[in-house]
């Protein structure tokens, strides 16, 4: 599904780990590795230089191996912030993947300090992956090497067919169209029906009917670009309802849109954002079509 994948780490997340399993990425289809660290530049009374030291340190931490697999790896260490370090390099290596980690923050807390992920995403159109560094930092060395191996394997695609929800279906597509390895062998389809004023509402038939409906004319036009598709009509909040369907499902990540992080679904808060914060799993973000 993706072969450029820029890997954006603070070298407190864990993500760094990725570089001792450069053959595990190849084995899963991936071609190209970059590995990008930020460092801000520093203030010197009304003067601003950069960091020698922090770039010293990183570099001395962020050390490649000489068995790659034959995946093609570049490490890049530069002055200027985070998140525009890592926008520049991937638009400069061509990347189709950057993945980043991303502490868990309350809605307050994201409001007043920002999101490196969000920050990103608003910057360009390379789409996003996001991994709770947690989920890196505990895997023995065998899990990660599994993890490597099925980054893209199983997905979980929330539909409701709306707008941002098409525009979702077309990028997944789009992107196994153009790279069928890595590939996607799996997709769980997700309908929330719920409403907007009450949670402990009786669903309309006919409502979840039509659901089902649209998401069996959805699955048919993956089938032939995915090998198991599978959907899923559940009621109630759709955060909570994507979050408890997550658990029972095989999946490696969540799909959305840029629209699902800044958009209402009904009257509750964005299901991106909620997820961001709260779901475990790693999560891939697209942008918004009107980017």
């Amino acid at each position: 599904m993706f072969k450029r994948l820029v890997i954006a780490t603070d070298l407190q997340d864990g993500l760094y780990r990725f570089s001792h399993f450069l053959p595990a990425l190849g084995a899963g289809g991936v071609e190209a590795v970059i590995f990008v660290h930020g460092v801000p530049y520093r203030d010197v009374g009304v003067r601003v230089r950069e960091d020698t030291e922090a770039l010293a340190a990183a570099a001395e931490k962020l050390t490649l191996p000489t068995d790659t697999g034959g995946v093609e790896v570049q490490r890049i260490i530069r002055s200027g912030k985070p998140a525009e370090v890592v926008v520049q390099v991937a638009q400069e290596v061509r990347a189709d993947l950057i993945i980043v980690g991303t502490q868990q923050r309350n809605a307050l807390a994201e409001k007043f300090v920002g999101s490196d992920a969000l920050n990103i995403m608003r910057k360009c159109e390379i789409p996003l992956m996001v991994i709770r560094p947690q989920l890196v930092q505990v895997l023995t060395a065998e899990e990660l090497d599994l993890r490597c191996r099925h980054l893209f394997y199983h997905l979980m695609l929330p539909y409701r067919g709306r707008p941002e929800s098409k525009h979702l279906l077309e990028c997944v597509l789009a992107q196994v169209q153009k790279n069928p390895i890595p590939r996607v062998e799996c997709c769980h389809l997700v309908w929330v029906v719920t409403d907007p004023i009450r949670r402990d509402f009786d669903p309309d038939p006919q409502e979840i009917r039509r659901a089902e409906q649209e998401l069996q004319a959805v699955a048919t036009h993956l089938s032939p670009y995915i090998s198991q598709v599978y959907t899923h009509v559940r009621t109630g909040d759709p955060v909570e309802a994507c979050m408890t369907l997550a658990q029972t499902l095989d999946i490696s990540a969540v799909t959305l849109t840029e629209a699902h992080m800044t958009k209402l679904w009904d009257l509750s808060l964005s299901l991106g954002g909620e997820l961001l914060r709260r779901i475990p799993y790693p999560l891939i973000l697209f942008s918004s079509p009107d980017k």
